[in-house]
């Protein structure tokens, strides 16, 4: 009996087959359920966060967390005054939700668009390491080592040394709840914060800011 001309040959279903197979396989290994769920906690984040900035009356509960990114924020511009030649006298956090760095020499080039991205920077690396806990646990040495420095910087102003200090005793404390799963959240929370608050702090309707302000007028003055 001669085959039919539409019949498929079985070879080719076979191919057909195994191909099916092997791209859910390799779906499989691209996303895996943790990442699945860290991709929703990061969305989830992001809305969350961003309601809260700007909803009047709810807005405080970030405000220790805003200094911490503000902190970032303020690092970030000190760390680029040193390895461009600067000095750094002091960083102070302002109650109101702003932060001074205090700085003579450097490249004003660098060092005054320093403060947003390396905040966004840091964000980035924070939220790419809160999709494992040993990461997390990596970055939050460096967090660590981060908020030292910022302490140093920082030794005459209260809000900035409590701020820090409450950092490093939150990190700490993740660390020994249920083999440091919350740190990943933690670092996880941080890090959407810290990546998306030039954004949030740009485009508020109580900007310019300060700091904004102030850099326009440093870069196109001077």
């Amino acid at each position: 009996m001669a085959p039919s001309p539409f019949a498929i040959p079985t070879h080719l279903e076979e191919i057909s087959s195994v191909s099916t197979t092997h791209y859910h396989l390799l779906r499989r290994s691209i996303v895996n359920s943790t990442q699945e769920a860290t991709l929703g906690v990061i969305v989830a984040y992001v809305v969350i966060i961003a309601l809260l900035w700007n909803l009047p009356y709810v807005r405080w509960s970030l405000w220790p967390f805003k200094m911490l990114v503000i902190a970032f924020h303020e690092f970030s511009h000190a760390a680029a005054a040193c390895c461009t030649g600067g000095r750094v006298e002091s960083i102070s956090l302002d109650p109101k939700e702003g932060g001074v760095t205090h700085m003579r020499g450097g490249i004003s080039a660098i060092t005054l668009p320093a403060g947003y991205l390396g905040s966004s920077l840091i964000g980035a690396l924070l939220i790419f390491c809160g999709f494992d806990i040993v990461a997390s646990k990596v970055a939050s040495i460096a967090l660590g080592v981060c908020f030292l420095l910022t302490l140093w910087w920082a030794r005459k102003d209260w809000l900035t040394i409590v701020t820090v200090l409450l950092s490093v005793a939150l990190l700490v404390a993740c660390w020994f709840i249920k083999h440091a799963e919350p740190l990943r959240f933690f670092v996880l929370f941080i890090g959407v914060m810290s990546a998306l608050y030039s954004v949030w702090d740009i485009v508020r309707p109580s900007s310019l800011s300060r700091s904004t302000l102030a850099l326009i007028y440093q870069l196109f003055v001077y």
